[in-house]
């Protein structure tokens, strides 16, 4: 199995964290869940709904949304809320539940040995803590700042020395210089000599979503031209793909449905210090296409804190179409010119930044205002422009209806028939500039919950759920995997019988077989759909009739199959395959006439 950082992610490692997360613990952090039987039932995490159906089982370890279709163990619900790869979800799962993570030997990659970029990153931080400690100078600028203490702490701000060299000297003898390089955390300069890359900086921890320390950014104390300085580019740190504060914000702005964006790092802690959780910032650049997917993973509607000079209303309107684009809804906060959250908490006090971002108007309403001037529609050339713009204002908004409301304001101010720029945009599809041939339509439709199961994944359901009045046919007479044509329910009853011949004659439960699976990602959350989606066909038969219509279905395909081989064998005149086909034929055409020789269960 692949490794991440120094670990080796093993089937052993994989097992112990599936035995110790919790997958009711796992979602109760991201949706309020009620108790319905043995299972549990809320709002599904992962997707926008009003009506619960998101259902988790604890005796079985699996989730399953009827609405959107997801489903699996509790490292699947991980991975699909904290957008964790595999390994990263392993080790990140096994490390919050004391999990020994097994070092690995270090491997080699093009030549060169793997760093240990997180230990490096962790190390930095514990470094740049300890210095915020001991230097009074930074704790002074906070102090002006009028950052309280605690939440200082809270984000984990630290300080970076004004010397070439003090981070490396600090942690030469527990660290290797090669992985602080790695870390983007130190530099070389023309001859090649190494230089930390932070000094005299005030240096705030970025995380990736699920709460990993990627890298940080720093805020010169000095003279320096660089006001901000970030961690170098390396594997895990894109500033393109994060946003400062997510980790911390994230449960409040599923809570709420709401997220804040600001500018920078000082902006989120000043939103956060006058009372409004739910703050995240960019990484000092334009929004992008991935960080405004990040935030409609966790937020309805964003109300956007930037700048309120002329810079800060451009990267609004950068951003506004990206945002709109992911289906959420976006209001814009109004701050006095050459105000951002934490100017105007220092020159007004909290209740004005609090008031600023309570009060935000529609941004979609307020653009439509700015492109459709007042007496627009007096003059055709100005109305015409007026048009093009607010259609194109429009476009990305993937909602039909939410698009139209908006189309029949606009149409309104420049006093045409709504049909006329609903026509414009319907033009293009439903999803305006939608897919072009050949590419997948973004956000799809989820899949409606199936209203009948398959006989293959009612069989399963059976096996794996049965009690006392389902008993089972001895081990040595449970039909082949064969006879299960669908790919992933063969392989989850290729593990549930495997499991069963080595019990003695006891059937494994579901966290056996789920175990057994290892890794088998697409198994396991086929496992969860059909555990978890309800038990829809109250009038199959028996267990045993169903196990013996299974592998009747199975013998005539095989006997089909059986025909084209016998022929190609006799045209090419190979008697011993020949041999052993038509005797595998006889014995299925046996069985197949005669009827399964398995006991009536």
């Amino acid at each position: 199995m692949p490794g991440l950082g120094n670990v080796q992610i093993t089937p052993q490692l994989v097992q112990a964290v599936r035995d110790a997360v919790d997958v009711v613990a796992v979602a109760s952090e991201h949706t309020r869940l009620r108790k319905a039987g043995r299972r549990y039932q809320g709002l599904c995490p992962l997707h926008k709904e009003k009506t619960p159906s998101f259902s988790v089982d604890p005796v079985q370890g699996l989730f399953y949304c009827f609405g959107c279709g997801q489903g699996g163990d509790a490292i699947k619900l991980h991975m699909l809320l904290a957008g964790d790869d595999f390994p990263a979800a392993i080790e990140s799962l096994a490390t919050r539940y004391g999990i020994p993570l097994p070092a690995r030997a270090e491997r080699r990659r093009s030549g060169r040995p793997e760093r240990d970029v997180e230990g490096a990153l962790q190390a930095a931080a514990e470094f740049f803590a300890v210095q915020l400690d001991r230097d009074p100078l930074p704790r002074r600028y906070l102090e002006k700042r009028k950052i309280p203490r605690d939440l200082a702490s809270r984000f984990g701000v630290g300080y970076a020395p004004d010397s070439w060299h003090a981070l490396q000297q600090d942690l030469e003898r527990r660290v290797a210089l090669a992985d602080l390089e790695a870390a983007g955390l130190v530099g070389r300069n023309e001859r090649g000599d190494l230089y930390d890359r932070f000094r005299h900086r005030l240096v705030f921890p970025i995380h990736n979503a699920s709460g990993r320390l990627v890298g940080f950014g720093g805020r010169t104390l000095g003279d320096d031209k660089a006001k901000y300085l970030n961690t170098a580019e390396t594997e895990s740190f894109h500033k393109g793909t994060l946003l400062y504060g997510l980790h911390h914000a994230k449960r409040a702005v599923r809570e709420s449905g709401r997220a804040y964006l600001v500018e920078g790092y000082f902006d989120v802690l000043g939103t956060v210090a006058s009372g409004v959780e739910g703050a995240v910032a960019g990484m000092g650049t334009a929004l992008t296409p991935e960080q405004a997917r990040l935030l409609a993973r966790y937020a309805e509607e964003v109300v956007v804190g930037y700048d309120g000079d002329r810079a800060g209303e451009t990267a609004h309107l950068r951003a506004l179409p990206l945002l709109l684009a992911e289906g959420l809804g976006v209001r814009r906060a109004r701050f006095p010119a050459g105000h951002d959250p934490d100017s105007l908490r220092l020159a007004e006090g909290e209740e004005a930044v609090r008031s600023a971002f309570d009060k935000a108007p529609d941004a979609v309403t307020l653009e439509l205002e700015r492109l459709v001037p007042a007496g627009a529609a007096r003059e055709p050339r100005l109305q015409a422009k007026a048009a093009r713009d607010a259609t194109e204002l429009l476009r990305p908004i993937p909602d039909a209806i939410l698009r139209f409301g908006y189309a029949r304001l606009a149409a309104d101010r420049l006093r045409v028939p709504p049909e006329m720029l609903a026509r414009r945009l319907e033009g293009q599809g439903d999803r305006p500039g939608g897919p072009r041939a050949g590419t997948a339509a973004p956000n799809p439709s989820p899949p409606a919950a199936r209203l009948v199961r398959t006989l293959e994944e009612e069989v399963l359901r059976r096996l794996l759920s049965g009690g006392p009045d389902e008993p089972l046919p001895p081990p040595g007479e449970m039909p082949p995997a064969e006879v299960f044509f669908d790919a992933d329910c063969r392989n989850i009853y290729r593990a549930f019988r495997a499991l069963y011949g080595e019990g003695e004659g006891s059937p494994p439960g579901a966290r056996a077989v789920l175990a057994a699976l290892g890794s088998e990602g697409r198994a396991i959350d086929r496992m969860a759909q059909v555990l978890l989606e309800g038990e829809f066909n109250p009038g199959q038969p028996g267990l045993g009739e169903s196990l013996d219509k299974l592998e009747r279905r199975w013998r005539r395909q095989r006997l089909r199959e059986l025909a084209t081989e016998i022929g190609e064998a006799q045209r090419l005149g190979d008697g011993a395959r020949l041999e052993n086909l038509l005797r595998e034929k006889t014995s299925l055409s046996r069985a197949h006439h005669t009827g399964s020789t398995r006991r009536t269960i």
